[in-house]
Order: C-alpha cells, then sequence, then structure tokens
C-alpha cells in the first residue's frame, strides 16, 4: 500500500530485554548491550517503536528502514525536534539496500513478513542473512494457521469489493467494510456459521481505516504455517530462539494437560505446529538466531544475562494468580512464589541476585529459575533492562515536589495537539523500553509538570471543552457534558492517574522528583 500511511504505534515486544530473556529461556546466549549494540528495523513506519527504543538507549545505534517517504521524513522531523543522535532512517526498497549498511545485533521487522511479495520476502531474508551478527536476534511477525483458516472469508470479500470501489485506499476500504458490515448483519451463513469471522468484521467496523487498508488490501497478503517459516530462517542458519508472548515458550500454557503426550519429544517444528493447532494462533511473533541452543545449569543461565532484571508485575501482585489463555486456564500458588514475592517486594533482581539470595536458599536453583520462567508466561513478573528505581516515596510527596521529565523525547510526546484515545510510548533509561499511557493520562502529566496540582481538574476539563472533546459514560457510550458530571469524572481519572500511572513513571524514571523543591500545592 502506497497511497495511505500506515499507523503510528510502539510495539514493547521490540525491546531488547524482552528478545533477550526469551533467548535465554531457549539456551541462547543474546546479544551484551552494555557496552554498545545496533539495531535494524525493516518497515519502521512512523517509527513509534524505533524513537522510543532510541530514547531510552542512548548506548545503541538504531537504523530504520521504510519504502513510504511520508513515514520517512516524519522520522526525520522527530529525530531533530528531540536531538535523538543514535538514529538513522533510510527511504529504500528492500531490494536496494545501501552499500554501507553494517550488521547489526537485532533486526526486527513487525508487520511485513506477510504483506510482501515472494521476491521481496527472499530479499528481507537475504538482508538478515548478510547483515546479522553472530551472535544476533532477529524478530519476525507474520499471520498464522489455523487461527486464519475461519477468517480468510472477510479478507476476500473485502478485496473483491475493494477492487470495485472507486478512490483511494481508504475511501475503496470504507465501502468494502459497509458492504461485509451490511452481509454480517443479515446474519448470512457465513457469518452465522463462523461466529469468530463475524467477530473480526464487528471489529474492523470500529477500527482505523488506515490499518484496515494496510492488513486487508494488499495484493500480497499471505498466511503462513509455522513450520514453513521455521523452514525459511533455517535457509539461511538460523534457528528458531523462541517467541513472544512469553506464555507461547510453554506447551502447557497452549494445550490442555489431557493431550500432554502429544508434546513429549516431539521435535521443534512439530511442537510449534501442535501448539499452534490447540491455541488457535492467528499471528506469531518469533525469534531466531545464528547460536545454538545450549543445556546450561541454572547458574550458567543466569550469567548469561545477569543484565536482566525481574520484579513483580504490578504492586497488587499476589497469591494465587490465575489467567486464561484460550482455552487453557493456569495457576501459581504456594512456594516458592509466595516466599518470592515476600522478598522481591517492588525492586528488581537478577537472576543471579535470586540464586544468591539467603532468604531464598531452602530452594533449588532449578526451582528458583523455573519459578522465574513460570512468573513471567503468567504474567506475575517482568523484565526489564536496568533496575527500577525503589522504593519510590509516597504519591502524596511526590505530589508535594517539583517534577520534571528529563528527556526531549518524552517532553515532546506529552505534548498532544488532539485526544483521539492512543497510546503514548514514553521512553525509560532505567529499563531500556518504552512505556505507554493512555493520550488523556499524557495531557494530565504535562499539565502536572508545567502548572502543579493547584487547580489541576479544572485546566483538564477547559482542555476537554477547548478542544471539543467529551469524556464517555462507560457504560453507556453517552458523552458527559454536565458540569457536576464532568467534574467528577475528571477527578475520577486524576486519582486513577496519581495512584497507578505516576508511581510507575517515577519507579521506571521517566518522571523525577525533587525532594528538596517541595511546591505544596494540592488539589
Amino acid at each position: 500500500m502506497t497511497d495511505v500511511s500506515y499507523l503510528p504505534g510502539y510495539y514493547p515486544f521490540m525491546a531488547p530485554a524482552r528478545m533477550r530473556y526469551v533467548a535465554t529461556l531457549h539456551g541462547i546466549r543474546p546479544p551484551a548491550i552494555s557496552k554498545g549494540f545496533d539495531f535494524l528495523e525493516l518497515g519502521c513506519g512512523f517509527g513509534s517503536t524505533l524513537l522510543t527504543l532510541a530514547a531510552a538507549n542512548p548506548q545503541g545505534s538504531f537504523t530504520g528502514i521504510d519504502f513510504m517517504p511520508v513515514h520517512t521524513r516524519h522520522i526525520e522531523r522527530e529525530v531533530a525536534a528531540t536531538d535523538l543522535r543514535n538514529v538513522r532512517v533510510l527511504c529504500a526498497d528492500f531490494a536496494a539496500m545501501p552499500a554501507d549498511l553494517p550488521k547489526f545485533d537485532f533486526i526486527a521487522l513487525h508487520g511485513v513478513f506477510s504483506w510482501v511479495s515472494p521476491e521481496l520476502r527472499q530479499h528481507v531474508l537475504g538482508i538478515i542473512r548478510r547483515h546479522l551478527k553472530p551472535d544476533g536476534i532477529v524478530e519476525v511477525t507474520y499471520n498464522c494457521m489455523p487461527g486464519w483458516s475461519s477468517l480468510l472469508p472477510v479478507r476476500t470479500l473485502l478485496r473483491h469489493f475493494a477492487e470495485r470501489a472507486e478512490g483511494d485506499s481508504i475511501d475503496r476500504v470504507r465501502q468494502a467494510l459497509t458492504i461485509v458490515a451490511d452481509m454480517r448483519k443479515a446474519d448470512i451463513p457465513l457469518f452465522h456459521d463462523q461466529p469468530l469471522a463475524a467477530q473480526l468484521v464487528d471489529r474492523l467496523v470500529q477500527a482505523d481505516l488506515h490499518y484496515v487498508a494496510h492488513e486487508y488490501l494488499n495484493e500480497h497478503w499471505t498466511v503462513f504455517h509455522a513450520a514453513d517459516v521455521l523452514a525459511m530462517f533455517a535457509g539461511i542458519g538460523l534457528g528458531h530462539a523462541g517467541r513472544l508472548p512469553y506464555h507461547h515458550n510453554h506447551w502447557e500454557l497452549c494445550a490442555k494437560p489431557q493431550f500432554a503426550r502429544q508434546f513429549q519429544g516431539a521435535d521443534l517444528s512439530t511442537l510449534e505446529t501442535l501448539k499452534d493447532h490447540h491455541a488457535n494462533a492467528m499471528f506469531r511473533w518469533d525469534l531466531f538466531s545464528p547460536r545454538p541452543r545450549e543445556p546450561w545449569t541454572p547458574r550458567q543461565r543466569a550469567e548469561a544475562a545477569d543484565d536482566l532484571f525481574f520484579r513483580t508485575a504490578s504492586p497488587q501482585a499476589s497469591l494465587p494468580h490465575t489467567v486464561t489463555y484460550g482455552g487453557v486456564t493456569a495457576g501459581i500458588a504456594g512456594p516458592p512464589h509466595d516466599r518470592m514475592l515476600k522478598v522481591m517486594g517492588q525492586a528488581s533482581w537478577s537472576l543471579p541476585m535470586l540464586l544468591d539470595e539467603p532468604q531464598l536458599s531452602q530452594f533449588t536453583p532449578e526451582s528458583l529459575i523455573e519459578a522465574v520462567d513460570a512468573g513471567m508466561a503468567m504474567g506475575l513478573f517482568r523484565v526489564d533492562g536496568g533496575s527500577v528505581i525503589d522504593p519510590i516515596p509516597p504519591v502524596e510527596t511526590i505530589l508535594a515536589s517539583r517534577l520534571s521529565v528529563p528527556l526531549p523525547f518524552n517532553r515532546r510526546g506529552l505534548k498532544r495537539p488532539d485526544l483521539v484515545n492512543e497510546q503514548v510510548g514514553l521512553a525509560s533509561l532505567t529499563t531500556g523500553a518504552g512505556h505507554e499511557i493512555g493520550d488523556l493520562h499524557a495531557v494530565i502529566l504535562d499539565e502536572l509538570i508545567s502548572g502543579g496540582t493547584r487547580g489541576l481538574e479544572d485546566r483538564i476539563a477547559d482542555r476537554l471543552a477547548r478542544t471539543d472533546k467529551h469524556l464517555r459514560e462507560h457504560t453507556t457510550g453517552r458523552p458527559i457534558t454536565n458540569p457536576v458530571e464532568l467534574s467528577k469524572a475528571v477527578h475520577a481519572i486524576c486519582a486513577d492517574f496519581f495512584t497507578t500511572v505516576l508511581p510507575e513513571l517515577v519507579r521506571q524514571g521517566i518522571v523525577v522528583w525533587d525532594r528538596d523543591q517541595a511546591v505544596g500545592k494540592a488539589l
């Protein structure tokens, strides 16, 4: 698609820490990053992820390549406005890469592999083969079977009607989607018999048309079986190094226990195929590496990436902790997780620190490593590329202090010309990754930094009124226009920001507080 731009967006799974953790999970030594690294994103779009990661990792060098000038010009403007000197952006076709392109520790391509022609796909594989360092990691996403088996008719219909419509891609996909939505409302057998297809149409009606056009009108749109993609990368000397989200690395979280025998002794390709079929996967985030898998001891595993730090995903984390992925429900309760939660608190812990902690000495190194991996897979823990700030002061102390946002990239991100209910990616030097907040929360933070807490709620309400934006009642979607109701709604939103959003921003070093410059302002 060349006549309409794509959507901006930050993708957390592209952060080096996430990739490095998954690699170690499979016995693959990841690239070291503390003294510098090189990161390439193929098909970087507007560069939201590329720029956020560059701001969060000043020791790294980031290169983005995209063939649409509207995308690359935007990145160039953002680089200039935020003084990001570790970013290079190239407007180029994958079939004609610059001669001076170096080798990279990380190569990422999100939303590319399923959307380019077979010829360009071979060029992509050639770029990876030539420019990936010997210990590098590739991250590739693509549409996969069997999840698309019942959804393919939706894509066929959208493309069919769009080809017969007039206008640019947005006009054509709007007309096509209107026709398909009418067919879904009429409950024709296609949608009556395939409820997942009906649900997809319902979601697309609410989606941004730029996304729908790029996703469904692409001439070369392709859906893969995982085994075929694994074979393609094996052909350039890369083995599978795991996948994201984290739970997909554990068959127990993809299939019900009674099917355990299917996975016993299965080779890698069969294992991934079975997991996808049990989970009805429709999209994959795969990692590949030229390094072989090693049978590490727990200590070797810990030392392979001693700069990865783990912490509880939420200050409210407790046991029992239960999750449901598709048709599989699993939980965590009892030791060693109960003891780990007490010992870890809100601080960050590397694997060597956990193995050496006297309060956890009653547990074997194997059980502690397994507990970390289970906690990661089920969302009890999270991984960062650095140790977060802990402890942080009470929120009342934070709010009574002078607050600042040190990074120019983040300060620019907080300046929202419009509120469109989108996520804003902020860069954390502490974690080496981005952290997303809603654009309304970004406005609250901007007002808080510039004007303090006094009159904050009134300023937020006035800003909504000036931009003709309305808060909506959760259950009915009704715009809130009554001044009393609006005041209550803004108060609730600000209170939520203070108790849940702001502490995490401080913990990650995105917001800095100065205890020696208390402002003494209250709502």
